[in-house]
């Protein structure tokens, strides 16, 4: 990617980040945390963990430093046309193409119903809260979820880990999709419930990360 150029990719993709000078240099994969924008800006999602070199210098970053970035890649994206039922399982920073994904759907009338399931250990983890809270006030079929497996008591929401609230919410629901973005158990558990409820593997798309 050079300056200037049109960085054009679609909702749920991912880019290979790189940070350090060649060939000692380091990279990482950051799904993209926002959709398509006019002013060629997208977001991402970091967690910073202090044995990764990209993502110490990425919290370290001033003002004006370049990065280096390569893509976008993948296949987790959005259907066109979107389905009645739109469900979005994500677990941590497994947000980040979900939440593209999300603005992309509601940047035009969306009739249907999104449900959104976001599972967290606990209450300030919850990333992007006031965004969603807000376009479920927004938007009447839209349904947002959270999770906590390591709640305060005082919580009043969901709790436990959220692939086992798919049931309860979405038995009989008909003309769904899913997506969900997170670890590899939380994948399988999303497509066991899903099959149990006479749902085939087609009706979910995923992305797996550590």
């Amino acid at each position: 990617m050079q300056n200037g150029q049109r960085f054009a990719f679609l909702p749920g993709q991912f880019i290979s980040l790189s940070v350090g000078q060649e060939p000692a240099s380091s990279s990482r994969l950051y799904s993209i945390a926002s959709a398509p924008r006019a002013d060629n800006r997208f977001d991402l999602c970091l967690r910073l963990r202090p044995d990764d070199a990209v993502s110490s210098e990425m919290f370290n970053l001033k003002r004006g430093e370049v990065v280096r970035f390569s893509g976008p890649f993948g296949f987790f994206t959005l259907r066109e046309p979107p389905d009645s039922v739109s469900v979005f399982i994500a677990a941590g920073t497994g947000i980040a193409p979900i939440r593209a994904m999300l603005q992309q759907l509601y940047r035009r009338p969306y009739s249907g119903e999104a449900w959104l399931f976001f599972g967290v250990r606990s209450e300030p983890d919850i990333l992007y809260r006031t965004e969603f809270e807000k376009l479920a006030q927004e938007n009447p079929g839209f349904h947002f979820l959270p999770s906590l497996s390591r709640p305060e008591p005082t919580w009043a929401g969901l709790r436990g880990y959220v692939q086992t609230h798919i049931p309860r919410y979405l038995a009989g629901k008909t003309g769904l999709h899913a997506y969900a973005c997170g670890q590899r158990k939380m994948i399988d558990d999303v497509t066991q419930a899903l099959r149990r409820m006479g749902r085939s593997s087609e009706a979910i798309s995923s992305e797996e990360f550590d």
